[in-house]
């Protein structure tokens, strides 16, 4: 009877990456639509866009217009004429200036490059937070499928080892049985209710987990999450596309961008700077209550600048910079190897993670087949209660490392394709 138990374990954790992948990708899917901490990082990637259009606007002509109203009391006297002249007028003015920046010795060059590497690195950052919120989800699933399936497995065998115990208390009234075999089967009942007391705790945690995670609680049929994506031949495969989509190292590589063209933008801030600039003015001319007319004036010119000192400030700026850069480039290169290591990392755990599964299943078939056996032979005297105790421990541990393995795969392959920046 055991062993049809198991078995029927076995093929309901067979069919745990297949059933229903479609209801864990729906459920991941709602997580990534409505975590408020993605949502940050989406507001986050539009604003530095729209400092990226702000930046270029500096290359485009700038237009303004300018007005004037107001009024103005005059007293004209001419010396060696008695009296005085007294008037009061209200002139009207407006101008419209167009500056175009013409050369700038890279700074506003530099101050857009910032922006667009400051924006792709937003963007990657929210790629960056997404892969990562699909690993926490797919292991906060998992979590709750393992614990739920480690409980189920405490509680029968919690209701195996109360059943040998009875049967050992009949045994005992029989004359069969002694006190010793009565005891043990009590410790052993002992431990396994501390033991479905544990798994209560441990599936308590994970629901609560994943709660936090998706605001709701888990679903009876939830499953073991599926690799979205296939798995890497081999290693370097796997380490080729991290090293070319891992979001990670992106982030780093605008980050050392942004701060190369931050040095561009500050050197020039003081070389030449030239702009074209063209006015138009109107203002109505009245002097004295006598209309002389309306007076307008246009204006061209090229004006250019170059700050030859400033107490240092500009060069200070531009040192600061470099070293701006040099630190981001350094970073790049730690990045660069941390994805590297992480990669081996999560490829050897994937690697580690298939073979224990097999294992596993080895274990458990054979510790399935080991239980059935010492009962047959304890039935008919060639086995002790005590043998028959520790065959069930031993299925038990079997069926539950079996379970805990294929959770540890489920993750294993996410945070692989992690690494490779997949997800």
């Amino acid at each position: 009877m055991r062993l049809r138990n198991f078995t029927a374990i076995v093929a309901l954790l067979g069919t745990l990456g297949t059933a229903h992948a479609t209801d864990t990708s729906t459920l991941l899917r709602e997580l990534v639509q409505e975590n408020p901490a993605l949502a940050a990082s989406n507001r986050e990637a539009e604003a530095a866009q729209a400092d990226l259009w702000a930046a270029r606007g500096s290359r485009l002509p700038q237009l303004r217009i300018e007005g004037s109203a107001s009024t103005l009391e005059e007293t004209l006297r001419v010396n060696g004429v008695p009296g005085s002249l007294t008037g009061t007028r209200e002139p009207l003015g407006a101008t419209a200036v167009v500056e175009q920046a013409l050369f700038t010795s890279g700074r506003i060059g530099g101050s857009v490059g910032v922006a667009r590497a400051q924006a792709r690195g937003a963007k990657l950052s929210v790629d960056q937070a997404r892969q990562d919120l699909l690993v926490q989800g797919a292991a906060a699933i998992a979590d709750v499928v393992r614990d739920r399936s480690v409980l189920a497995e405490r509680r029968r065998n919690e209701e195996t080892v109360g059943s040998r115990l009875a049967e050992s208390v009949a045994r005992r009234k029989a004359g069969l049985a002694t006190n010793t075999d009565v005891q043990q089967s009590e410790a052993r009942l002992a431990q396994a209710e501390a033991e479905r007391i544990a798994a209560q705790g441990a599936l308590l945690r994970s629901e609560a987990a994943f709660l936090r995670l998706f605001d709701k609680r888990p679903t009876d049929d939830l499953l073991l999450p599926t690799s979205p994506a296939a798995m890497p031949d081999n290693l370097q495969v796997a380490l080729d596309q991290a090293l070319a989509n891992n979001p990670d190292l992106g982030v780093s590589e605008q980050q050392a961008e942004a701060a190369r063209q931050g040095v561009k933008q500050a050197r020039g801030a003081y070389l030449p700077q030239v702009s074209l600039n063209a006015s138009a003015g109107y203002i109505d001319n009245e002097r004295f209550g006598i209309d002389l007319g309306q007076a307008e004036q246009y204006t061209l010119s090229v004006q250019g600048s170059w700050a030859l000192f400033d107490g240092g400030s500009s060069f200070a700026r531009t040192r600061a910079a470099k070293r701006r850069r040099d630190a981001a480039t350094s970073g790049l290169e730690q990045a660069r190897r941390l994805v590297r290591e992480q990669t081996i990392g999560a490829w050897t755990n994937m690697l580690a993670s298939r073979s224990a599964v097999r294992a596993r299943e080895a274990q458990a078939v054979a510790a399935a087949s080991a239980a059935e056996g010492v009962s047959a032979e304890f039935r008919s005297g060639r086995r002790t209660r005590l043998d028959v105790l520790d065959a069930d421990r031993e299925r038990t541990n079997a069926d539950v490392a079996l379970i805990a393995a294929r959770r540890d795969l489920a993750v294993a392959e996410y945070s692989l394709l992690r690494a490779m920046g997949q997800l």
